[in-house]
């Protein structure tokens, strides 16, 4: 399973409709995908109408070995070739119970290893922190032999980005230095903005674009398909198949394929 992490610790970006949306996208491509909800806000699993892990039998009982079961439980098929690994109400415990966790940045990835041959691809929706959730998801993401991996940074379109962004990389730097790993960052993408907002938003494009490394990867504007699929709990690609939203994550997927 080729496992991405969409990832940036600061709240608002996009993260979740980049998660489910470009999930779609892999799924209408024939890849088997997984959507993982490490939110503990579990706004992916609200969002697709899919109900929690039961009291007792959920990720973090997993992660933290309070359960021993066969985590193949927790998955929930969503659509064709789309299932959910979805969040518990007891998820906001799980980052107290990592910290006393021995080799705890390894616990999700450790998980995850029980779906390697049932699934082409694996898409976290990583929280919005620096703590030890996060840096859960990018172990999972690493690098391996034989696998596509890696972040995509969703992005805002204002100043305080460049600030996240840098801190975010820093972090990432400092995990692959402590884990001797490699983690790649496949790139930004730039959501829920609109260019009708003025030069701020024109002069942030231009600086990510000018960024060179990450690359910009993805550009995903304001729609209202995107807004009102998130509304019917569905993906824009199954809400509204052949508008400009639905193309954009297409073309997402495509290079995250091609990676």
């Amino acid at each position: 399973m080729d496992i991405y992490s969409m990832t940036n610790q600061k709240g608002g970006v996009g993260k979740t409709a980049n998660t489910i949306n470009l999930g779609a996208a892999l799924a209408e491509y024939g890849r088997r995908t997984l959507l993982v909800d490490w939110d503990p806000q579990g706004h992916l699993t609200e969002a697709l109408g899919v109900a929690e892990a039961p009291e007792g039998r959920t990720m973090k009982n997993w992660v933290l070995g309070e359960w021993s079961g066969d985590p193949h439980q927790l998955l929930v098929e969503y659509r064709p070739n789309l299932w959910v690994l979805p969040t518990s109400l007891d998820m906001f415990l799980l980052d107290k119970g990592l910290y006393a966790a021995t080799n705890r940045e390894m616990r999700l990835a450790h998980l995850l290893e029980h779906f390697e041959e049932d699934f082409d691809a694996g898409v976290l929706d990583a929280p919005p922190s620096l703590g030890i959730g996060t840096e859960c998801a990018l172990m999972a993401s690493r690098r391996r032999p034989g696998k596509r991996s890696g972040l995509i940074i969703p992005v805002e379109a204002e100043d305080s980005s460049i600030r996240a962004l840098r801190l975010l990389l820093r972090q990432v730097g400092i995990l692959c230095s402590d884990m001797r790993t490699d983690i790649d960052i496949l790139g930004l993408v730039p959501s829920r903005f609109d260019m009708r907002d003025g030069e701020i938003v024109s002069s942030m494009l231009e600086a990510f674009r000018g960024l060179g490394e990450p690359p910009v990867i993805a550009e995903i504007r304001k729609r209202t398909d995107i807004r009102k699929a998130w509304r019917e709990k569905k993906s824009v690609l199954e809400y509204a198949p052949k508008s400009e939203a639905a193309d954009w994550y297409r073309d997402l997927a495509k290079v995250v394929l091609a990676a």
